[in-house]
């Protein structure tokens, strides 16, 4: 008699978890992009995006991720060539290469290239640009 009390109950407590999962997945259903131009912020990209990708399996929507990197001297490019490698949706673009002898010049590394055009008129396309703190606190947390 106990044994089934137990299967009863925990029956119960799985179809309860689903169904709890099934409501939060669908309520944050869609997917959302969030393109970051980032210059010199090799002490915060890889916080921004990991704040990103936990929103993601927070709420389970669905995120893409481009990074724009616009003249940056320091350590991010490498930064996000790990963390690209690492993970699916991560991609990016550099711009305005700083040892190009000042020629415009981009290296797209994934698709950047394409998403960056094709989200740019896109609703579920959230645009920040880390030097400016008011877009930053569009981010996630």
């Amino acid at each position: 008699m106990l044994p089934e009390l137990f299967w009863i109950v925990g029956l119960y407590v799985a179809a309860m978890a689903l169904a709890h999962w099934l409501i939060r997945r669908s309520a944050g259903a869609g997917r959302r992009h969030y393109v970051l131009v980032a210059g010199n912020h090799q002490m915060q990209i890889e916080g921004y995006i990991r704040a990103i990708q936990h929103f993601s399996r927070r709420t389970g929507t669905e995120i893409g991720i481009t990074v724009v990197l616009d003249r940056s001297t320091d350590e991010t490019g490498p930064i996000l060539e790990r963390m690209a490698r690492k993970n699916v949706g991560i991609e990016w673009v550099r711009r305005d290469l700083p040892d190009n002898g000042g020629r415009k010049d981009e290296r797209v590394c994934g698709r950047g290239e394409e998403l960056v055009g094709s989200v740019a008129a896109d609703p579920s396309v959230v645009w920040v640009e880390l030097a400016r703190p008011e877009d930053v606190k569009r981010l996630p947390r």
